[in-house]
């Protein structure tokens, strides 16, 4: 039996090293996101019959990334949130409102925070994911 997606790709970010420093925080997001898709592609013998299990990696339209795969009739989910250097209340504002949105459209979150965030914003932010009692899980990873 194989972990969960969010198991799987949670494990895989946080032993996660991009390539090099970036100064861009999408830059964090598309190097990530070529090593995620090279660990969920599908590997198999030449003239295998296909696997029932698909991966999709999808970003854009106010996403930061999705991971989904639909294994026969069932669909795992998996969003990814990148936030570098969380230094001001606005941006934990934002952080929050993301994090809400990415409930409604999956059943796993990953924060990814990167650099060097507030630890006042970090508190925060720790505060604000034990107030909502239970739900749908949110992981956070710092970098």
């Amino acid at each position: 039996m194989t972990a969960g997606l969010s198991q799987e790709a949670t494990h895989f970010i946080e032993d996660w090293v991009p390539r090099k420093e970036y100064h861009i925080e999408a830059r964090y997001l598309d190097d990530l996101k070529m090593q995620l898709q090279r660990k969920f592609a599908v590997k198999q013998p030449f003239m295998a019959a296909a696997r029932k299990a698909s991966v999709t990696i999808e970003d854009g339209k106010g996403l930061d990334m999705g991971i989904k795969r639909k294994v026969g009739q069932e669909e795992e989910s998996l969003g990814i949130i990148f936030k570098k250097d969380l230094q001001q209340l606005g941006e934990l504002r934002r952080l929050i409102t993301q994090i809400e949105e990415y409930e409604r459209r999956f059943k796993n979150t990953v924060i990814i925070l990167l650099g060097a965030p507030d630890s006042d914003m970090k508190e925060k932010l720790k505060a604000f994911l034990s107030g909502r009692g239970a739900g749908k899980s949110v992981t956070v990873i710092s970098k």
